[in-house]
């Protein structure tokens, strides 16, 4: 940005005000030599130069004539253009950062960064890192199946071991890839299979809930992973399908607990909301169904509960809206009558409430070709969010002995194939809160119409709320624009000739004009190297570099490749019941729990 200086003409303004003042002392002498004006004191000026000298005066006449002296440049320069000028600018500003541009976001010490590209790096820990580059490390990473996100940004990151994990594992191979070299560092390795449904630890969210609060929390949070859109009915089905649901939920949690002492009497799991729902309607017309007998026992022993206040309200529908809506949630709960599932709900053995305080590395392996169960992994993170959030506050607050600032561990959440995983509750504003409880995500996606179609209102939201940006390759043409205007545009000089000829002479012009292009334009986006990707680091231009690469980390030798290396190969066994987890204390259930469960 120019504008016209001023110190020049402050500078000429000064020597004319000297200049002017030596003259008239000059002339004055002249006039005491010469009294009359004409040729002789004109020949006098002329002929006796060597008594002019340049100097200083403080007489009225010559203060006077120094000051016009001084404001003739300064006119000069009022009746200037005052407009502002960006030279080489006209058209746009944009350019490709430089290499030390980037190593202002980098940590001192390799181990505590984040690794984007075989140069860019960003400090994991904002405390240790100066003002003007403390970002949220929230990433998106965009690119084509092939592009090599796992290789350059997923396993490079992990080997950092500077944090805790939570990773989505579309294969089920990163874990055996990393695992060993996690275990030797120290880590509690936990794997959710949702490929196999097997040799898995377990998930059960009443292991969750601490008050009456969460059945609003697990309800809302196994709506929204279930569902196939943003749009999946009227409010009023969804509004009557959630008091239904609460009200179940409810019943689970306060029937499984001693209402004086709070003793857990059994541990209930969702595929015992499938069985209560094969329970609800009556047969005779005239006989309570076991499930409204069971809420009236409940209500009994603890009166006007929050459970049985939702089983009231859902209650005043009749007919043909009561049917309907118990059909919408037995149809949502179907799932929980598969064996498997049931196992892999049936207890709890995540820990999720030890995340960010013990050393911890979670993979999810999510299958890529059928997402009948991925729905549980959105459950899974939607809870994991509530109870780490709550954990990191209380820590903070000092209300967990023991515990401070120090003992809170960053977690790194690596959503691999996010489209996979299922609509998870409120990820907008979880998105935009977590960075102060020590955890960061990093979504990675194929393209943008992804996380558009799946958070149609939110994903812009989501979209801005990641300080950094790593463009890997894609084919689509929204994400190419998007890169391309992110990028921003140059100003360029650009030359056209043209000559004319005939038959006695010729004549030829030259002109040179200023224009705007894109850095990028979409198509050079869509055709950077196999090997190449595009840092985008929030307020700063884009950084063209080589990718990462697991062969570049001083850890290469510490992963595993394939099943054959078996100094690194992780092979595990996750043991768990084969019994439903209710029936592990089946001798604390009520009759009718007894008869409705263990039919």
């Amino acid at each position: 940005m120019i504008r016209k200086p001023i110190w020049p003409y402050l500078v000429v303004g000064l020597f004319s005000f000297v200049i002017f003042q030596s003259f008239y002392h000059y002339y004055q002498l002249s006039t005491a030599a010469v009294p009359f004006m004409g040729t002789l004191r004109f020949r006098w000026l002329l002929e006796h130069w060597e008594r002019f000298s340049f100097g200083v005066f403080f007489d009225s006449g010559s203060l006077y004539a120094g000051l016009i002296g001084f404001g003739l440049p300064m006119l000069v320069y009022a009746s200037m253009d005052k407009n502002l000028y960006r030279q080489g600018e006209e058209q746009g500003s944009a350019r490709f950062a430089t290499l030390k541009e980037m190593r202002r976001f980098e940590d001192v010490d390799f181990e505590k960064n984040m690794i984007f590209s075989k140069q860019v790096k960003m400090g994991l820990f904002n405390f240790r890192l100066a003002y003007n580059v403390q970002l949220n490390k929230n990433v998106i990473v965009i690119g084509l199946p092939g592009d090599g996100k796992t290789f350059t940004f997923v396993l490079p990151n992990l080997m950092q071991m500077n944090s805790n994990f939570v990773v989505t594992d579309p294969k089920g191979n990163l874990v055996h890839e990393v695992g060993k070299m996690l275990e030797k560092a120290g880590y509690a390795v936990k794997i959710f299979d949702l490929i196999r449904l097997k040799n898995s630890d377990r998930f059960n969210p009443f292991h969750y809930m601490k008050s009456e609060l969460d059945i609003d929390r697990i309800s809302e949070a196994i709506t929204e992973g279930t569902k196939n859109s943003e749009h999946t009915g009227e409010d009023f089905w969804v509004k009557a399908e959630l008091m239904l649901q609460r009200a179940l939920i409810g019943y689970l949690y306060f029937d499984s607990k001693d209402p004086e002492t709070g003793v857990q009497l059994y541990m209930p799991n969702l595929g015992h909301v499938a069985d209560l729902l094969r329970s609800i309607s009556r047969e005779d017309p005239d006989v309570p169904s076991p499930v409204e007998q069971m809420f009236e026992e409940l209500n009994e022993h603890q009166p006007n509960n929050y459970a049985y206040k939702q089983w009231k309200l859902f209650q005043n529908f009749t007919g043909e809206t009561r049917n309907s809506v118990v059909a919408i949630l037995s149809s949502r709960y179907s799932i929980f009558d598969h064996e498997d599932v049931r196992n892999l709900i049936s207890e709890d053995t995540m820990e999720m409430d030890t995340w960010n305080t013990k050393k911890t590395a979670v993979f999810i392996a999510i299958p890529e070709t059928n997402n009948a169960f991925n729905f549980l992994s959105s459950i899974l993170f939607a809870i994991g969010f509530e109870v780490l959030t709550h954990k990191a506050d209380d820590i903070l607050q000092g209300k967990v002995p023991g515990y401070s600032r120090k003992n809170l561990r960053h977690i790194q959440f690596i959503f691999d194939e996010f489209a996979q995983i299922g609509r998870i509750p409120n990820f907008a504003q979880v998105l935009s809160s977590i960075r102060s409880r020590e955890m960061s995500i990093k979504i990675i996606i194929q393209a943008v119409n992804q996380l558009e179609s799946l958070y149609k209102s939110d994903w812009k939201t989501i979209f801005n709320n990641c300080a950094t940006h790593l463009f890997l390759g894609t084919n689509d043409k929204d994400t190419m624009e998007y890169y391309s205007t992110r990028s921003g545009k140059q100003t360029i000089r650009t030359r056209s000739t043209s000559k004319s000829h005939s038959y006695r002479n010729g004549s030829s012009s030259e002109n040179k004009q200023i224009q705007g292009r894109p850095l990028l334009t979409p198509d050079e986006v869509a055709r950077i190297g196999v090997e190449e990707g595009l840092v985008f680091i929030s307020k700063q231009n884009v950084f063209r570099d080589k990718k990462a690469s697991v062969y570049d980390h001083p850890r290469k030798a510490e992963i595993a490749s394939s099943p054959e290396d078996k100094e690194n190969w992780y092979e595990y066994t996750r043991k768990g019941t084969d019994i439903d987890g209710l029936l592990l204390y089946a001798n604390d259930l009520t009759p009718q729990l007894k008869e409705l469960f263990v039919a």
